[in-house]
């Protein structure tokens, strides 16, 4: 199996935890990847990818890169299916949660994306051409908010860099989501790649346990670092942002064919 996204939060925990009898190798870009057999490419670029993708002849690419502009995830996706469909390979996306709007009601696996910022349309976008174009293996997983305190995410991150400089950071109380631990993602998005092509079509949901505001996530990831609550304060979205501000998904498919239980964040 092929990995991009390999040097990011959930793609090194992937590749941290291949399942006995799977040979995994990453696509690296702009970061070496080590302990892990690899290839380069920017997915960005057709040629580049096709050719990535023939050197290694995978059964199924886990598309785990992530970005935030348009040419880096949907120009990307459309070259990575277009060399998939060239060697017969599937395709397994991860996507986002923030494909839905966040009115606060609940989407199933069969919701139709309304994404309200850039992001989240991207994403769906990208969702289309794999489904579209990718067989009948072709696999849309959506994940919410990931935590990690090892490797640590970019919560994390902010917070160790405010405490070694004397500073405070600000989360807002008004964006509620349901994140969920990045290693039991990983774990799950194993499963899921087990699966036949028949039984691992189509789009998956993987909630966590609760939902919580990025206020919420930052006390309790503080308490787990022990920097204290006075390291942050709650804050509002300024007006006029289009970020969504609270996205309810549920999981019925993930609970049912793998079994997916995600634990509460710490």
């Amino acid at each position: 199996m092929l990995v991009t996204g390999a040097s990011g939060l959930l793609g090194s925990l992937l590749l941290r935890s291949v399942p006995d009898g799977i040979d995994a190798v990453a696509v690296r870009f702009r970061h070496d990847v080590a302990d892990v057999a690899s290839v380069h490419a920017d997915l960005r670029n057709s040629a580049a990818t096709l050719a990535a993708i023939q050197a290694v002849r995978p059964s199924l690419i886990i598309h785990a890169a992530y970005a935030l502009d348009e040419a880096s995830i949907v120009d990307a996706t459309a070259n990575v299916v277009k060399a998939a469909a060239a060697i017969d390979a599937a395709v397994l996306m991860i996507s986002t949660d923030a494909v839905f709007c966040g009115d606060g009601s609940m989407r199933d696996e069969q919701a139709v994306p309304d994404a309200a910022w850039n992001y989240g349309r991207h994403k769906a976008a990208a969702e289309r051409l794999v489904v579209n174009a990718s067989g009948a293996g072709a696999t849309v997983v959506r994940l919410p908010l990931l935590v990690s305190v090892e490797p640590p995410d970019h919560v994390v991150r902010q917070l160790r860099a405010a405490q070694s400089e004397g500073t405070v950071t600000r989360w807002y109380t008004d964006e509620i989501r349901q994140p969920v631990r990045a290693s039991e993602a990983a774990a799950a998005i194993w499963r899921i790649a087990a699966l036949q092509a028949s039984e691992r079509g189509g789009v998956w949901h993987l909630a966590g346990a609760e939902r919580l505001s990025r206020f919420d996530i930052a006390c309790r990831m503080v308490d787990e670092l022990g920097f204290g609550r006075s390291a942050i304060e709650p804050s509002t979205q300024p007006p006029g942002t289009d970020r969504p501000r609270d996205i309810a998904f549920s999981d019925t498919r993930a609970r049912t064919q793998i079994g997916w239980f995600p634990s509460p964040i710490p």
